[in-house]
């Protein structure tokens, strides 16, 4: 990083972990990407999606409590000083959803994830 003054290291402390979720458990991986650097003009893209904790469970019944929403990044975001510019709905491949699968959702109520949010901000 000393021949890169461009990137400014971010350290988090793992100890007092601030998170919008409560439960003991934390995220085995984040990724932000990119940029990697908050330079001025500096514009961040996000790739994401809800988080819900859903599995197998008819949506009438899901809990928000340990749930990661949209909501949530963009409160993040705006904390950090980060203005979200825009919010783009990025449809994703139905492959995934085969008959099988779509009768068992079916039959138990579980709504499916078709898209990811990309959402852009500046400082």
């Amino acid at each position: 990083m000393e021949n890169r003054p461009e990137i400014e290291p971010y350290y988090w402390d793992v100890n007092n972990l601030k998170w919008p979720v409560n439960g003991k458990t934390r995220p085995d991986l984040i990724l932000f990407d990119p940029p990697y650097f908050s330079k001025k003009n500096t514009v961040l893209a996000l790739i994401n999606a809800d988080w819900r904790d859903f599995q197998s469970t008819p949506a009438i019944d899901e809990s928000r409590k340990n749930s990661i929403m949209i909501d949530d990044y963009l409160n993040i975001l705006r904390k950090g000083g980060w203005e979200a510019t825009h919010i783009i709905q990025a449809p994703m491949s139905s492959e995934r959803f085969q008959a099988n699968v779509v009768a068992v959702m079916q039959k138990k109520k579980i709504l499916g994830v078709t898209s990811r949010y990309v959402i852009i901000a500046k400082k």
